[in-house]
């Protein structure tokens, strides 16, 4: 892995980390009422949030074989 695929592998990372604490953020706004786990639940029914780390890492991964 040179340079470039660790900055986007960097750029992935922080993407994700930022839909992770978006995600609990606003769990802790709107509060945690069923449970803990909610605030991935809706996570996951949002593809848009997983539509984009996903492309990041698919960037990164051909990326690294182009090159």
């Amino acid at each position: 892995m040179d340079a470039s695929d660790g900055a986007l592998l960097g750029v992935a990372v922080v993407v994700a980390a930022t839909v992770l604490a978006g995600t609990l953020a606003a769990g802790l706004l709107f509060g945690f009422d069923e449970s803990v786990l909610r605030p991935f639940a809706l996570l996951a029914a949002e593809p848009f949030a997983w539509i984009v780390v996903a492309a990041l890492l698919v960037a990164v991964v051909g990326h690294s074989y182009i090159g």
